[in-house]
């Protein structure tokens, strides 16, 4: 979000250095990096003590004992001993730890996972550095090529993602899909990066693959040979069109690109509205996201309804969120609260002295010159103002926000949302149905900033967001466990995003016209594709059909730029 002042608001990206502490409770910065796994242990405690946003709730360190999660593999002890740590601070809303982690079943309904912490976890700091803005994905802090992403809008992969589907829904009136077992599952593009290798290539959301490297693979016997392929360096993908009976072979090569976070805009007149759409992928640094929101933006001057599409947004930096905020929020928004960062009693009392030991560093690893006690945490410091900035809206007569959301949209897109709630008469969330029910974004109203201990690096959540309804006490809770959904439809996967055939956008379209029979044409082929659950609609349910390959979405961590030294005293 717009940063109002230059504070900590700091999710993670801002790195320290480290303290240790000895048996006897006396924190010292150690002599060297080579840290006994049992100081470490004490060190990650005493920490949790001081800036763990819920440390009220854990005992002292000889009723906790540190050390009796030391293990072999160091970074395995500490991940276990902060996964212990957050079990102690109980959500009365479900009787569950606040980081309870939530998976989905083979039915797609959420089931308590109880393998890790949901939100704070520990890196080798030599993990963590690789250049620009990175940002740690909590989903398997175990597994390395998942942990970091990249938010300085380069990036080096193959630029895509795939999904399986039923082979009864992978077709359309153009393209029929012939089959014969109903239950086989077909591979599609998902999404591409825009300026990845992919996106130059030609690929796109809804290409039908056929073959991969020149093999027929089948998702429900070699889920592990395809996994490595979309991994690998480089690819050749067949794209079939069911409509000709034709394919063509596409070679993507892995290489290092700068990317382009919006996935499509578009604007439409339909039945007297003119909605604008814009579906963005990622919150990158605001020097790579700022000229395409613009871009998108500018088109939107004169439109009655906004559709935003975050279904694959993980998150990212907040004062990107922040710009994009204050391009959706209305004029009479502005010099109003976005949000306020609450950090725990201890730092706003400015007792957390630990953090003495603590220098701060900037993305790149440089020393700022001061450390994080000096830090000013108080509320008043850390709450960020809406400033209007483009066309859209600035008459104040868009009243309603649409927001297409999935598990996958987390963090900085989901402090857009709730920042955006008090300016709008409503803010319409469809959720994306795919392996999951759809009913929830992923749940995480909570940042911090980096920990170093030796040499690893310790995120544990030190700070809850708050919009100004939630401050004045007039909207109750937090959304720890997501954004519930108004809507629920099914992810349509052979449509690209902004097509009005696709059925996400294509609710939102009959939600603003009041119109549940709106059929763009050419019309969709009717399938479980166009199913739709809600308590006012249809009593017709779409089941979680799709199949998830690799990495979909890294969810990230509310990254801040770093300046700060106007706020230290």
């Amino acid at each position: 979000m717009f940063l109002s002042k230059p504070v900590v608001s700091a999710s993670l990206c801002i790195l320290t250095l480290l303290a240790c502490c000895r048996p006897k409770h006396d924190v010292v910065p150690p002599k060297s990096t080579g840290v006994s796994p049992e100081l470490l242990a004490d060190s990650l405690f005493l920490y949790a003590k001081q800036v763990y946003y819920w440390n009220n709730t854990l005992p002292d360190i000889s009723g906790f004992n540190p050390r009796r999660l030391v293990s072999a593999d160091t970074i395995t002890g500490l991940n276990d001993e902060m996964f212990a740590i957050s079990r102690f601070a109980t959500n009365p809303a479900t009787g569950f730890s606040y980081e309870q982690k939530i998976g989905y079943n083979s039915s797609g309904n959420p089931e308590n996972d109880n393998t890790e912490a949901k939100f704070s976890y520990i890196l080798k700091t030599s993990d963590v550095y690789g250049g620009g803005g990175i940002s740690a994905a909590p989903h398997n802090p175990s597994m390395g090529d998942n942990l970091k992403m990249t938010l300085d809008g380069k990036d080096n992969s193959l630029g895509f993602v795939m999904g399986f589907i039923p082979v009864d829904e992978a077709g359309t009136l153009q393209d029929p899909m012939p089959y014969v077992n109903k239950d086989s599952l077909v591979g599609l593009v998902r999404y591409v990066t825009k300026g990845s290798p992919a996106y130059n290539a030609g690929l796109k959301r809804g290409d039908i693959i056929s073959k991969i490297n020149g093999n027929s693979w089948r998702f429900e016997t070699d889920q592990s040979r395809i996994n490595n392929a979309l991994d690998a360096s480089s690819i050749t993908v067949t794209v079939y069109k069911p409509g000709t009976k034709t394919s063509r072979d596409v070679p993507v090569q892995k290489a290092l690109y700068t990317m382009n976070p919006v996935f499509n805009d578009t604007v439409l007149d339909v039945e007297g509205k003119k909605i604008g759409y814009v579906a963005f992928q990622s919150f990158t640094d605001l020097g790579n996201a700022q000229a395409a929101l613009d871009e998108a933006f500018s088109k939107f001057g004169n439109i009655t309804d906004m559709v935003v599409d975050l279904r694959y947004n993980g998150g990212g930096y907040v004062k990107t969120a922040g710009y994009l905020g204050n391009l959706l929020a209305p004029a009479s928004a502005s010099g109003q609260v976005f949000f306020a960062e609450y950090y725990n009693q201890t730092m706003q009392n400015k007792q957390a002295t630990l953090l003495k030991n603590q220098q701060a560093y900037d993305g790149n690893n440089r020393p700022l010159g001061y450390n994080y006690f000096d830090v000013n945490f108080s509320v008043a410091s850390n709450t960020t103002l809406l400033s209007k900035a483009g066309p859209f809206n600035n008459n104040n007569a868009v009243k309603n926000l649409y927001f297409i959301v999935s598990s996958s949209t987390a963090s900085a897109s989901e402090l857009l949302i709730n920042g955006l709630i008090p300016y709008f008469n409503s803010v319409y969330l469809i959720g994306a149905v795919f392996s999951d029910n759809g009913k929830k974004t992923y749940g995480k109203p909570v940042g911090f900033f980096e920990i170093r201990l030796g040499n690893y690096s310790v995120y544990m959540a030190n700070f809850e967001t708050k919009n100004k309804n939630q401050i004045n006490g007039t909207q109750t809770g937090s959304y720890y466990s997501g954004l519930s959904t108004d809507l629920q439809v099914l992810d349509d996967l052979r449509y690209d995003f902004g097509n009005p055939n696709e059925a996400c956008f294509k609710w939102a379209i009959r939600k603003i016209t009041g119109n549940n029979n709106y059929t763009p044409t050419p019309a969709l082929l009717m399938s479980r594709a166009a199913g739709i659950s809600s308590a006012a609609s249809l009593s017709e349910t779409p089941r979680p059909v799709g199949h998830g390959v690799g990495n979909l979405t890294r969810i990230s961590d509310m990254v801040v730029t770093v300046d700060q030294k106007s706020t230290l005293h």
